[in-house]
């Protein structure tokens, strides 16, 4: 297979173009890999109330399970132990709020 050479003016006008195509291709990879980070964070679901020390508690999951995994959790954390490989902690005061309600344990 023959090499052939291009004239320098063609292989600056092409190295140009390869160089806009690599950046634009890095900063489109770097927004794909931020974008489902920040959704996460602002998104949450509210998986409806249980039962929780006596008192009626939201279940609200932030990411990574499923509304029945985490009433599943809170409903054994409740009656002493998080099923493994769950840990779960009461909150303290100052209280963080998800949605206008403050957060009475997490897991």
């Amino acid at each position: 297979m023959p090499v052939r050479f291009l004239p320098r003016d063609d292989f600056a006008a092409t190295l140009h173009q390869v160089r806009s195509v690599v950046k634009l291709v890095a900063v489109g990879a770097a927004a794909i890999a931020l974008w489902p980070a920040v959704a996460d964070a602002r998104r949450y679901h509210d998986c409806g109330t249980i039962r929780f020390s006596g008192r009626t508690t939201h279940i609200v999951v932030l990411r990574g399970t499923t509304c029945q995994t985490a009433e599943r959790v809170a409903r054994r954390y409740d009656r002493g132990q998080a099923p493994r490989p769950w840990k779960c902690f009461l909150a303290h005061a100052p209280f963080r709020k998800i949605n206008g309600r403050d957060v009475g344990f997490s897991c």
